[in-house]
């Protein structure tokens, strides 16, 4: 997006079509397929095979018509905003309103999922008995629900690495089982019995089926979230269809395959189904050990990893769609309040947390419930949105089109509306089911009139008069990025860059990076943005050739860098550096590493000593041994002795006198880039290398050195050059490393 006074905010695509997919995965399978099966096949009897199928269809079609709005859309905030574009503010914030509700809802469900398990495993396991299964399931569930919130606010998180792992554990847990299960189904002769003659395949009708297929309806929610998460996604255009697919059918696949083993594999008096009904949410647990052995820990262990991680990712997303709500004017503006230590959304995860708890005290059946309707309403908006919005706004460009529209996102309304009906009507709870869904309609169209209607009004003002302000950004030539991480050497880049940028007859970016954890959206960035821009300014006005400024907010600094050059495609790269910090798993640093590493352009780094700025310069270190990346040291420090009539001396140190030869060399190489600068050369012998150059250094004004083109991990068990001159000196250095083919340096 542009801003004014020259300066571009834009957000960094980090996520790619795995990411994305494993993010899917992970929200569908969760609870639902750990405690809701058993509870599904009581209803519906063997056909809980076709309730999965079916469901899985259905969410394909809602699916699809995700995909095509979030390759339209591909805005952070997903569902809402497409409502809103559609249908406008009141039912775009009623989509936000029920996401919010259907989200926490799914989260205490998770809870009393693991409060299910984590009491099984004190009771059973444990022959722990001094308090009720009931309690001990409701106590556990509010705090594990306490716990996760905590770690959201404090910005814990799974890394995407750690995420997608858990995701795959999950899978293996369950496919393994389900193969056992699938085997020993097989053994036995009359296996099609339990499906198919006990008494039937649809022992509670269609209707038992749609109650069934109502109740988990849940365990196919999650592939909204690829979509809510389009601005960070690369290729959203062709990612977010493509992981929506993946990620719904692997899950359906995978539901199919553990209910097929659960009914087939277990031998008990009378029907299979009967007894997992019976069972409810302790059901996988308490057959497991019948169909493989260690079963049981093996479920309780799946179970606890899934409802954990599901219920940090639910924590997570609710809150972030109460602080979007905040945000766009629909809430109060102090749910889009982030904590100034944490940098996490504080009051949108306390409020969220708020409706988390108090469900956990409600039982699994009426708790899923509750949440299926929700995510019905919103799917069901969702798939009237994408109808309407083929009508309203064909200009949209849609690099994915669902496939015979009208008609499947009209099946999945109709299928959807039934399934619901089923469901509220079917439940022991009905009236507690109804009044909540409806009083949380109602109380959420109240709050908008009464509120957001005005609210959005006043702040539409303000928005008109910023995009009027906005101006252009024009680049052209030799171009220099600059990112800006330490302000105290903020203008001692930017002098550096003008200097380069001065004898390149080029211009310069300035780029600053604001870094979030997962659980603030990257839109809370919009404040600090603001703050930024004087430094920008100030920045841009500091130097006396074109310049302009990007600010990016991403989850990774390094990342976000990255991505700047790969769209920017500058020729150089100027970056400050402080020196080794405490991460021994780094070179140079967990920002610098991977940019020296892969960034396609030259890259000079600088650590300025304390009150030295490039100006008064007398005295200037060159010390080489030949290489490309001493080449470019070398023509910035002619450039810098040209500017301030600076002496240069061209060093090299060696073990012994033998070594003398090869440091003239690499001396006479470099000559040329010295004709009109006094300069002189010198070699030294000592035993130790570092401390030679260390105390030359030390005498002079400014040091500038070639990136060394030893292998990485050689530099990472020895450290490097600049860092052992920077731990020995206060004098002033300057890294650079030229663009090479990585051929040419594996050759070297």
């Amino acid at each position: 997006m542009a801003a004014d006074d020259g300066i571009r905010v834009s957000l960094s695509r980090d996520l790619t079509l795995f990411d994305i997919t494993m993010i899917g995965i992970a929200g569908m399978i969760g609870a639902g397929i750990f405690a809701l099966t058993g509870i599904a096949t009581g209803i519906a009897g063997p056909a809980v095979l076709l309730a999965f199928l079916l469901n899985g269809i259905i969410a394909t079609f809602t699916g699809l018509a995700y995909a095509e709005l979030g390759s339209a859309i591909p805005e952070a905030g997903g569902s809402y905003l497409w409502v809103k574009e559609g249908i406008g503010n009141h039912f775009g914030f009623l989509a936000g309103w029920v996401d919010w509700a259907a989200h926490t809802i799914a989260c205490s469900l998770y809870a009393v999922t693991f409060g299910a398990f984590f009491s099984e495993f004190v009771i059973h396991f444990l022959g722990y008995d001094g308090i009720s299964q009931a309690t001990l399931i409701t106590v556990s569930a509010f705090a594990i629900v306490t716990l996760m919130a905590y770690l959201n606010y404090l910005g814990a998180k799974e890394s995407g690495r750690i995420g997608g792992l858990v995701t795959l554990f999950k899978v293996a847990i369950l496919v393994v089982f389900a193969g056992f299960g699938i085997y020993r189904t097989f053994l036995s002769p009359d296996w099609s019995a339990a499906f198919l003659a006990d008494p039937a395949f649809l022992p509670n009708g269609i209707g038992g089926l749609l109650v069934a297929m109502g109740l988990t309806f849940i365990a196919f929610e999650g592939y909204e979230i690829i979509a809510q998460s389009g601005e960070e996604v690369k290729n959203p255009e062709k990612n977010i269809p493509r992981a929506v697919l993946l990620s719904l059918w692997i899950a359906v696949i995978v539901y199919i395959m553990v209910a097929f083993a659960l009914i087939g594999a277990i031998q008990v008096d009378g029907p299979s189904w009967i007894y997992l009904g019976e069972l409810g949410e302790f059901s996988m647990i308490r057959v497991a050990d019948q169909i493989m052995a260690f079963g049981s820990i093996l479920i309780i262990a799946g179970g606890f990893v899934s409802t954990i991680s599901a219920m940090n990712a639910t924590v997570y997303s609710s809150s972030r769609v109460a602080f979007a709500l905040g945000r766009m004017g629909y809430l109060p503006k102090t749910l889009s309040r982030i904590n100034e230590k944490r940098r996490t959304p504080h009051y949108a995860i306390l409020f969220s947390y708020f409706i988390i708890a108090t469900m956990t005290f409600a039982p699994i059946e009426t708790v899923a419930s509750a949440a299926n309707v929700m995510f019905l309403i919103l799917f069901i908006l969702v798939n009237s949105v994408l109808i309407i919005l083929r009508f309203r706004r064909p200009d949209l460009k849609r690099a994915f089109k669902m496939p015979f529209a009208p008609y499947l996102p009209l099946i999945a309304i109709v299928v959807q509306l039934v399934i619901g009906y089923y469901l509220v009507t079917a439940i022991e709870d009905t009236a507690f089911i109804a009044g909540i869904t409806i009083a949380w309609v109602l109380a959420g169209s109240l709050f908008y009139f009464s509120y957001s209607e005005k609210e959005i009004k006043r702040r539409s003002k303000y928005r008109i008069k910023k995009v009027y302000e906005e101006k252009p950004f024009a680049e052209e030539g030799y171009k220099i990025i600059v990112p800006i991480k330490n302000i105290a050497n903020a203008g001692n880049l930017a002098d550096l860059a003008n200097r380069i940028a001065r004898e390149e007859k080029g211009h310069i970016i300035f780029l600053k990076v604001l870094t979030f954890p997962e659980q603030t959206p990257l839109s809370a960035s919009m404040e600090l943005v603001e703050e930024k821009r004087s430094l920008m300014r100030e920045l841009i006005d500091s130097v006396d050739v074109p310049a302009g400024g990007i600010i990016k907010v991403a989850r990774d600094a390094s990342d976000s860098i990255l991505d700047t050059i790969e769209e920017e495609e500058p020729d150089m790269l100027v970056m400050g550096w402080r020196g080794r910090t405490f991460r021994r798993d780094f070179v140079l640093g967990s920002t610098l590493d991977p940019i020296l590493l892969r960034a396609p352009c030259d890259v000079v780094v600088a650590r300025f000593g304390p009150g030295k700025p490039l100006k008064n310069v007398k005295n200037i270190l060159l010390p080489t041994a030949g290489g490309p990346h001493a080449a470019l040291a070398a023509e910035l420090t002619r450039d810098l002795a040209v500017a301030e009539n600076a002496n240069v001396t061209m060093f090299n140190v060696g073990r012994s006198d033998k070594d003398e030869g090869r440091a003239m060399e690499a001396f006479r190489n470099l000559e040329d880039y010295f004709k009109g600068v006094e300069y002189t050369k010198k070699f030294t012998v000592s035993d130790n290398i570092e401390k030679g150059l260390s105390d030359e250094a030390q005498k002079q004004d400014v040091v500038f050195i070639g990136a060394t083109t030893r292998p990485f991990l050689k530099n990472f068990l020895m450290g490097v050059f600049p860092e052992k001159i920077i731990k020995n000196t206060d004098t002033t250095v300057i890294m650079t490393r030229k663009w090479v083919k990585l051929m040419d340096v594996i050759k070297k």
